[in-house]
């Protein structure tokens, strides 16, 4: 029989285990370019993690629209949290057969579906050559825009022949902070050629108005011969080519732009989330708001800081621990996209509803001209007293208050007799197990205590003289010897671990040790307190309590 639950315990956990990698199994389907002119190829990159292989996945869906050029796999395996991770990749190289709209179709795996992506292909472009095999150009996708707004330079080299020693000029554009995008390279086949094309790209912010000037790019090569000589490759003649010039008109941001930050984006989104619902919480819980900013066309440093409060001081009865914000950017079709994230921990040391106010992020979209804003909306805090157990000695009687009379009248008190019997023979039966048990002797628990005692004698010291460092320390001790837990590593951890009021002066003091700037000087009154009555509520094992109250 046991054999028997434990093959099925066994299968559940396999079970488990499989269902698990598979709701965090990941598949995306992203392309280098959503607009191509017909003999321009296409990359489209497949990654998948949690075990899946994209080299599996069924693409016949692309011959409708492309024609499959190449096909090549990749793996890459890094340690996030102790765990490795391992991502595979397929990269496949498309050549569009038609004009028109075509389809990357979606791709299943492991589960999940891809999003189909939606390709827009052009004619075949005029190169105007006239006869030329290299062409070197510089470009960008606009000529007016708002001071700190995105512009994207795109420096392109096409060559029909095989190029050596491939060099372009140092980038030096005065009064704009610049940022290297990926490099795009495809093959463009146009007037009966076939052209490999090299894109190097950049999103620039100008940092102030007027006009923001491009100098010229100078590109310089050495033509590759066919064939080789007695001294290797055969280099023919020395290509030199320069750009044009590029001027910008860079516009002030607007006079009556009313936020603190200008933010000139082309979108803008403000999230806020809770880890538990602030609507119902009870005096010692905490719960962590998590208030997020992501901006297409600005980088993450651009992005303001964000608080619950908004700037306004905090009300009675709420405290709030922020955690070190998370400032982050990506690349995205259209450039850069920032991030901003900011977790900030709420305990309530009191009873009470607050109103903490709506939060508001002016914006300009430059895609319309517009002035927008990005708002969360007010939200309630309510938090209740934890529930007490009914003390019957303080209830009116029956008789009291008229509703029963006769031997009705008797009911609570049969009630409340019986209630106390069946806590008396509670009482009773424990003892006599406990007794049946008989004495045990436990050498590693008695150490426990000992260690406990210790670290909280240092507690106290570390308290009386308020050293924040050295209460660090001795808390770490104590819950190492006290929670034994994996949480006891960090304060952090620590507060997770016992919650209540205790948790937010762990974090206080935390917050005390590595914020950059000190309300003031840290009190350890509080702490050692609350420590001492989380060890009066948990004592140590069966037998005899801790000594809480250490004297020296």
């Amino acid at each position: 029989m046991f054999a028997g639950r434990l093959i099925i315990a066994s299968m559940c956990g396999l079970l488990l285990m499989i269902q698990a990698n598979m709701a965090f199994a990941r598949v995306t389907a992203e392309v280098d370019r959503s607009e191509i002119a017909m003999g321009e190829t296409l990359r489209l990159t497949l990654k998948a993690d949690g075990g899946e292989r994209p080299d599996t996945i069924d693409t016949s869906g692309l011959t409708r629209d492309f024609e499959i050029l190449q096909r090549s796999s990749s793996t890459s395996a890094r340690v996030i949290g102790g765990e490795q991770n391992v991502t595979r990749t397929l990269e496949i190289e498309l050549l569009p057969l038609r004009e028109g709209i075509a389809t990357i179709p979606a791709f299943s795996a492991g589960g999940r579906r891809t999003t189909p992506i939606a390709i827009k292909v052009n004619s075949e472009p005029d190169p105007g050559l006239e006869g030329e095999l290299v062409y070197f150009d510089a470009s960008v996708d606009k000529t007016e825009v708002y001071v700190q707004a995105q512009v994207i330079l795109t420096i392109t080299l096409q060559q029909a022949i095989n190029l050596d020693n491939r060099a372009i000029s140092e980038l030096d554009i005065p009064d704009a902070y610049q940022e290297a995008l990926e490099q795009r390279n495809f093959q463009r086949r146009s007037a009966g050629r076939l052209w490999q094309v090299t894109e190097l790209r950049y999103a620039l912010f100008p940092q102030k108005s007027g006009t923001l000037a491009i100098p010229a790019i100078a590109f310089s090569g050495r033509e590759l011969l066919p064939g080789r000589s007695l001294l290797g490759a055969r280099l023919g003649r020395r290509i030199s080519i320069k750009s044009d010039p590029i001027s910008i008109q860079v516009r002030p941001a607007p006079a009556d732009f009313p936020g603190d930050t200008w933010l000139p984006a082309q979108s803008l989104e403000f999230t806020g989330a809770w880890s538990a619902a602030p609507d119902a919480l009870t005096v010692g819980d905490s719960t962590t708001r998590t208030l997020k900013i992501s901006a297409t066309g600005l980088q993450g440093s651009q992005l303001p800081p964000i608080t619950s409060l908004g700037g306004t001081t905090g009300p009675n009865g709420l405290r709030f621990y922020p955690d070190q914000e998370t400032i982050d950017q990506r690349e995205v079709a259209v450039g850069l996209e920032g991030f901003r994230t900011q977790s900030e921990a709420l305990v309530s040391s009191t009873a009470g509803s607050w109103l903490l106010p709506e939060l508001v992020i002016p914006w300009w979209n430059t895609e319309t001209d517009t002035l927008e804003y990005a708002r969360l909306p007010a939200e309630t805090i309510t938090v209740s007293n934890p529930a007490t157990v009914l003390d019957l000695a303080d209830t009116p009687s029956p008789a009291a208050t008229g509703t029963l009379d006769g031997m009705g009248g008797n009911l609570y008190l049969w009630q409340w007799l019986a209630g106390a019997g069946w806590v008396l023979a509670l009482a009773m039966g424990w003892r006599l197990w406990s007794r049946g048990r008989g004495p045990t002797t436990d050498h590693s628990n008695t150490t426990q205590k000992r260690r406990s005692s210790s670290d909280l004698v240092a507690l106290k010291r570390a308290c009386t003289s308020n050293d924040p460092q050295a209460a660090r320390e001795a808390v770490l001790g104590w819950a190492n010897n006290r929670i034994n837990t994996q949480h006891a590593s960090s304060l952090d951890g620590i507060a997770s671990h016992v919650g209540g009021l205790l948790a937010g002066e762990l974090r206080a003091l935390d917050q005390t040790l590595f914020a950059q700037q000190n309300s003031g000087p840290w009190q350890g009154a509080q702490l050692f307190r609350l420590i001492r009555d989380f060890e009066d509520r948990s004592p140590v094992g069966n037998g005899t309590p801790l000594d809480l109250y250490p004297s020296s």
